[in-house]
Order: structure tokens, then sequence, then C-alpha cells
């Protein structure tokens, strides 16, 4: 390198600000260290240089890639799942008893997988993890001491704590498919990564779900209603709420939410308007708006004397000392009541009795009695099936044929026969 390499590496060091003194050994290393490097540099450039003489059809030219951009996040869990919360209320497909439950449902997702993970982190083996955290979750996880202010993973680990139920289970699992399919049809996720989630269940006859009563458990609900024989009946809801769901099928919010302006005639028939013309009232479907015919029975028992009694004390609502609960509505206390204590002192303890089988009760036997499932689904509220029924015949049925179907619920008859039933066995195991 001669006296011009000193020179050039005396510039390096001035550039750099190095303090090394030229008549040390650390000169002398980098000295030698540098007429490498200026070497190596010299020869680098000449071949490039050289490269740029000819072509080549040997080799790819190679190509500086860029580093991968980072994705920006579509949209975080959290904000999925409140648009599509909102979009459900706005469209009113939910009822307040539903978006109370989804709203519960999905907030335990976003505690499981977190709030703020991006909505497309959400793959396959993540919504196994959900399922599987759903298996060992402990029922009523925010009301038993024992797991009440627990984190997640500390209420799991409560032990002797009972965890859902199968059918809660699903629930919360459809919940989370009606969500990602919303979201891949919305453009967030390329797959619905919940649909198919659920457990299959075999039931079994008597467990599981809701049943209905038998002729003769109406029987022994209406000797207590009626003649308050063991003195179950303290208040007027307490009569009045069942019977009004034996001889209608309606649902429990249904009843319990009825204001006295709602029970009027309407072409000479007396009914109950279902309906949610009220700021407080709620319905579960568009179907459930509907007029619901009054039973022969009821009148006979006194109702509409009742009716005109609530109207003289200024009364609005016919049970109103009921209040609001987001969860169930206006039929908390009436439910709770009718499960909790009238059917287990009426000895009426099977688990699938329930206030809601009063519905299903009512829908089994005016099937019974032959008549057309379009006049059933009317009177109970369900949503039509077919075009014919949806589409051409929206004026619906008279209020005369819900009324003659009602009729056929003879209570009082079915009962009267099977105990007379009863009597002619004993009599003749007597004889």
């Amino acid at each position: 390198m001669g006296e011009d390499d000193t020179a050039l590496l005396g510039r390096f060091i001035a550039m750099y600000g190095l303090s090394v003194d030229p008549a040390s050994p650390a000169y002398e290393s980098l000295r030698v260290e540098f007429k490498k490097a200026y070497r190596d540099w010299c020869s680098a450039v000449l071949e490039h240089d050289r490269a740029l003489d000819g072509y080549s059809f040997t080799q790819a030219v190679a190509v500086v890639s860029e580093a991968p951009a980072v994705a920006e996040p579509v949209a975080t869990l959290r904000e999925v799942g409140e648009r599509y919360i909102e979009e459900n209320i706005r469209g009113e497909r939910w009822a307040k008893k539903t978006e109370f439950e989804k709203g519960e449902h999905i907030a335990l997702l976003y505690e499981i997988l977190g709030a703020e993970t991006d909505i497309r982190a959400v793959t396959a083996p993540k919504a196994r993890e959900v399922k599987e955290t759903l298996l060992v979750f402990p029922k009523n996880r925010n009301k038993i001491a024992k797991t009440k202010g627990l984190s997640l993973a500390e209420a799991i680990a409560v032990p002797g704590v009972e965890k859902l139920n199968v059918q809660t289970i699903n629930k919360y699992l459809a919940t989370y498919a009606g969500l990602f399919i919303w979201a891949k049809n919305n453009g967030y996720v390329d797959d619905a990564v919940f649909s198919g989630f659920t457990i299959r269940q075999t039931k079994k006859p008597g467990k599981g779900g809701r049943d209905a009563f038998s002729a003769d458990q109406v029987s022994t609900m209406l000797a207590e209603l009626v003649h308050n024989k063991n003195g179950l009946i303290h208040k007027d809801y307490q009569k009045w709420g069942p019977l009004i769901g034996l001889y209608t099928g309606a649902r429990l919010n249904e009843i319990s939410q009825i204001h006295l302006s709602d029970i009027r005639q309407e072409q000479g028939i007396w009914c109950f308007d279902v309906n949610d013309d009220d700021d407080g009232k709620q319905l579960k479907t568009g179907a459930s708006k509907r007029l619901v015919p009054i039973h022969s029975r009821l009148i006979d028992l006194g109702l509409l004397k009742h009716v005109e009694a609530m109207c003289e004390k200024g009364a609005k609502k016919l049970f109103p000392d009921f209040s609001y609960c987001p969860k169930n509505g206006w039929g908390r206390s009436l439910g709770r009541w009718f499960n909790d204590t009238f059917l287990d002192k009426i000895g009426l303890t099977d688990k699938g009795l329930v206030f809601h089988s009063l519905r299903h009760t009512v829908v089994t036997f005016l099937m019974q009695a032959s008549i057309p499932e379009p006049i059933v689904k009317a009177i109970v509220g369900h949503a039509q099936a077919g075009v014919t029924q949806q589409n051409y015949f929206k004026d619906g049925y008279t209020l005369r044929q819900l009324s003659d179907a009602l009729e056929q619920l003879h209570w009082p008859e079915l009962c009267t026969t099977l105990l007379n039933q009863k009597s002619d066995i004993i009599m003749r195991s007597g004889s």
C-alpha cells in the first residue's frame, strides 16, 4: 500500500475520531487489517464492474427483497363482537333476554381469548381451546361464593363446583358460531371456525329439556290454583299467571307484561293483545305479536271481574308489582315462585317440568285434539312455514277460528274423567 495507504489510514482514523498512537502495537494491527479490508473492497468493486460488461443467462439476477410488511389487524375480537351485537339489536332480531345472554356469552369469549386479539388469529385450535374451557367452566360462576370474584383460571381450578351442562355449553357455542359466520360474511375472517362445534346429544326419555304436563298433573295443578286447598296461593299473580298459561300457551314474559288495556273485546270476543307497544315490553319474535282469545273457563273463574277491579284501583298492569329484569324480562317473580315453590309443594318435582311446560302442554293437547298445526302456531305465536302461510295468508286466522280451537282445551272435563276412572278402578279392585 506504500505511503498512500498510510495517508488513507490516517484519514480513516481522523474520520472516526480514533485515539491510536502510531508507535503502538494497536496501530500496527489496525494498519494490517485496514490493508486487507481495502484490498477486498477494491476487488469487489472491480468484480462488480466486470459483471456489467456482458449478460448472463445461466444465473438468476439476485433481487433484493424487502422485509415483509406487517399486516395491520383487520379488527379485534372486541370490535367484531360489538358490531355483531349492535347489528342484531338494530335489526330487532333478538328479544331482550336473548340480547342479555348473547352479551354474556361473548364477554366470556373475550375473557378466554383476549378482547384485543386480532379476529384473524382465532383459528380452529383456538376454537377448540374455547370449547375445552366451557367443558370445565363452573356453573353460576359469578353467583356462588366459591368462584365469585375469581379470575377465569382460578374459578376453573376450584374443586367440587358444578360445571355447565351440555345444553348450556351448546348455547355458548351456538353464539360463537353465529358471531363467526357473521364475521366471515362481513369479510373479517376466512373461516367460521366455530361451526359444527356443538356437542351432539341423544335425548333420553324423561331426561333433559322441558316436558308437557300430563292430564293428571294438570288436574293436580288446577285443584290448587282454583280452590287453593293447601293455601299455596297468596297473591293474585300466583293464581292468574299459571291459569293464563294453561289456557293460552303464552310465554312467561308475555303473560307477565300484560297491561289491563291489552285485555279487551275484538269482533265480540274477549282476547289478550300480546304486543310490544309499550317501551317496557319485549316479544321474542315478530310472530309473537298476536291476539289470543280468552278461554271461557278463565272468564268463568272471574278473570274479567278481576281486571275490572284492578281498573277501579287505577292500576295499569295486570301484575303491577312485577319488576323488570334484563335477563328474564317481567316474569322473574312468577317463574321462580311457580318452578321452585308451587310445583314442589304439589309434588310435581320432575326435572323437565317448569312454567314453560304449560306452553308445551297447550300445544300437545291442541294437536292431539286434531287442531291444524297452523292454527296452533297462530295461537302460541310461532312463525308459520311455507309460501302460502307466509306470503298469501297475511291476514291470518279469524278470532272465531282461534277461539273455537282453544275451547278444545277441556281441562276440567279431562280431570273429571281421570278422577272417575280412578274411582272405578278403586271400586273394582275393592270388589
